[in-house]
């Protein structure tokens, strides 16, 4: 009688196909949070952007921007309106630019925390002479980074207490002063 050979893969040989299949994966998983990073960053670019468009069209129809009308939001300092998962969907961020109807503003949705431990990743304040050497009043907007990849130097040459001069926090945020 003929001896019939079954051919297959041994236990061995599936063990390490898997154990491949396997680095393979979280490799790809850990490369896609970090483009995830990326993106939400590049999404917060762009809100700050369509913000600062709308502030300036704000300002452009009362030759002043808003004033805060929100202040002491959760997980917020105290003298800054906010938009975070934190204070709910239904509260507005910078109020004005939304009852004019000039923009929808942003809301974050993740639980990031910025350099200061604080849940607002978007913050929006009008200040008069608002950090060392900026003389004159400005609306000033904020947003908190995933990644250090968010620009640099965005800061006026007067602010150099913000992260700026002290080279603190700057490549994890996003900051826009807009001068009255």
């Amino acid at each position: 009688m003929e001896e019939i050979k079954q051919k297959g893969f041994t236990l061995i040989e599936l063990l390490v196909v898997i154990a491949i299949i396997g680095m393979l994966s979280s490799i790809v998983l850990v490369s896609l949070g970090s483009a995830r990073k990326k993106a939400m960053d590049a999404k917060r670019l762009q809100d700050m952007k369509q913000l600062t468009l709308a502030l300036q069209m704000y300002y452009d129809k009362y030759e002043k921007y808003p004033d805060n009308t929100d202040l002491g939001d959760v997980g917020c300092w105290g003298n800054w309106e906010a938009g975070n998962i934190v204070n709910g969907p239904t509260d507005p961020f910078i109020k004005p630019l939304e009852d004019e109807g000039l923009i929808k503003t942003p809301l974050e949705v993740t639980n990031i925390r910025d350099g200061w431990n604080s849940q607002c990743i978007y913050r929006y304040g009008k200040y008069t002479n608002p950090c060392c050497g900026c003389s004159g009043t400005y609306a000033v907007l904020y947003a908190a980074c995933e990644t250090a990849n968010c620009p640099v130097n965005e800061r006026p040459a007067c602010c150099t207490c913000w992260g700026e001069g002290a080279g603190a926090l700057d490549p994890y945020d996003i900051v826009i002063f807009l001068k009255e």
